[in-house]
């Protein structure tokens, strides 16, 4: 790597034009701040996170695609999966494999029979918000 900068020593080349760089400080992450590139005139200082009501509804958790192994060593009634919601969720229902939940902010804990299942974010009218499919052998 030093033969490649030969005369330079090791100085980090200029930007292109139109490229500047800000320190960007991270709100609520633990996320340190550091030097950012941005096109000219697009740079922020602080980037924060959206609050919760601000956000549309996902299911967080389980993920779509996921396959969860059930424990022979393990009794069946200890083996449950934890359902997480994001966003402003507080008017929605989980449902299971077409079976109710319950309400998407209590975070149920759920024991779905092997198989592939289908887990979906409903909101007050009706409609599907958002759905993930995912497998218990």
């Amino acid at each position: 790597m030093l033969a490649l900068n030969g005369a330079r020593g090791g100085q980090e080349p200029a930007p292109p034009p139109g490229v500047e760089a800000r320190r960007v400080t991270f709100a609520g992450t633990g996320e340190q701040p550091r030097r950012e590139w941005f096109l000219a005139g697009t740079s922020f200082a602080h980037a924060d996170a959206a609050p919760a009501e601000a956000r549309r509804p996902r299911i967080a958790s389980p993920v779509s695609g996921s396959v969860y192994a059930l424990d022979p060593d393990i009794p069946r009634d200890r083996q449950r999966l934890a359902v997480a919601v994001t966003g402003a969720a507080a008017t929605h229902r989980l449902r299971l494999d077409a079976r109710d939940l319950g309400a998407a902010d209590s975070a149920p804990l759920t024991f779905p029979a092997p198989g592939r299942h289908q887990l979906a974010l409903v909101d007050i009218a009706g409609r599907t918000v958002d759905r993930v499919t995912f497998t218990v052998r």
